[in-house]
C-alpha cells in the first residue's frame, strides 16, 4: 500500500471527529450514562489496540523489549507535555459565566485533541508500514475512538451556544491531524524496523496515557461498562 492510500485512510480516521460533533448535537449528552458508555468505549478500544497490536508487534519486530520500551516512555512524555500546556492554559481561564467557561473548554478539548491524533496518525503510518493488516485494525480503532473524542468537544461547545456550523468545523479540525501524524508515522518508519519498533510503542504509550491518567480520571456511570465491550472488540479484530 502505497502513501496516498495511507493518507486518504487516516483523513477518513480522523474526520471521524466530525461525526462525533454530530452526534454531540443529536445524541443527549446530557445524560450521564450516555456520555460515560461512549467514551469507555472510546477509551476500551485504546487500551485494546495498544495492548494487544502494537505492543507485541513491536516487540516482534526487534525482540528487544528496550526498544519498544524506549518508544513507550517518548510516547507518555510527549503527552503529558501536552497535557501540562492544556492544564496551565485551563488554569488561566477568565470565565466571567457558564456559557464562556463551557465555550473555552471545548475549545481547549479541540486543541487537546488535537494533539493526541498526531502520535495516533503515527501509530496508522507505522502500522501500515508494519503490515496492511495490522494499519487497517489502528485505523478501525482510531476512527472509533475519534467519535467519542467528537463528542467530548461538541457537548461543552453546544451547551456555550456555539453555532452548530463552528462545532463542525472545530471538530473536523482537530481529526484533520491525523494525516499529518500518518506521514510522519509512514518516513520516519521506512525500512527500519528499529523506527517502526519505537514508533509503535511511541503511540502506545501515547494512547495508554491518554486512557489512564486523563479519560479514567472521569467519575460517570457506565464508564467500566463501555471500557468493557471496547476491550472485548478490540481482542476479537486482532
Amino acid at each position: 500500500m502505497g502513501i496516498g492510500e495511507v493518507l486518504i485512510i487516516s483523513f477518513l480516521a480522523g474526520i471521524a471527529t466530525l461525526l462525533g460533533g454530530i452526534l454531540g448535537l443529536l445524541v443527549p449528552v446530557e445524560r450521564e450514562g450516555c456520555l460515560g458508555l461512549v467514551i469507555g468505549f472510546g477509551v476500551g478500544v485504546m487500551i485494546g489496540i495498544s495492548l494487544f497490536s502494537l505492543m507485541p508487534q513491536a516487540y516482534y519486530l526487534t525482540g528487544s523489549p528496550f526498544t519498544v520500551g524506549f518508544g513507550f516512555v517518548l510516547g507518555i512524555i510527549f503527552m503529558v507535555l501536552c497535557s501540562y500546556f492544556v492544564n496551565n492554559k485551563l488554569k488561566s481561564l477568565d470565565t466571567p459565566n457558564e456559557s464562556a467557561f463551557f465555550g473555552k473548554i471545548g475549545l481547549l478539548m479541540a486543541m487537546g485533541i488535537g494533539f493526541h491524533n498526531l502520535p495516533e496518525g503515527i501509530a496508522m503510518g507505522a502500522g501500515f508500514q508494519g503490515s496492511t493488516y495490522l494499519g487497517f485494525v489502528v485505523a478501525f480503532a482510531l476512527m472509533l475512538h475519534n467519535i467519542p473524542e467528537g463528542i467530548s468537544i461538541g457537548a461543552p461547545l453546544k451547551k456555550s451556544g456555539v453555532k452548530n456550523v463552528n462545532i463542525l468545523l472545530i471538530t473536523a479540525l482537530a481529526g484533520s491531524v491525523t494525516p499529518l501524524g500518518a506521514l510522519i508515522g509512514w518516513l520516519a518508519t521506512d525500512g527500519s524496523v528499529i523506527f517502526l519498533s519505537i514508533g509503535m510503542g511511541f503511540a502506545a504509550g501515547a494512547m495508554i496515557y491518554i486512557s489512564f491518567a486523563q479519560v479514567l480520571k472521569i467519575t460517570t456511570k457506565f464508564l467500566d461498562l463501555g471500557i468493557f465491550f471496547g476491550i472485548l472488540l478490540t481482542f476479537f479484530l486482532t
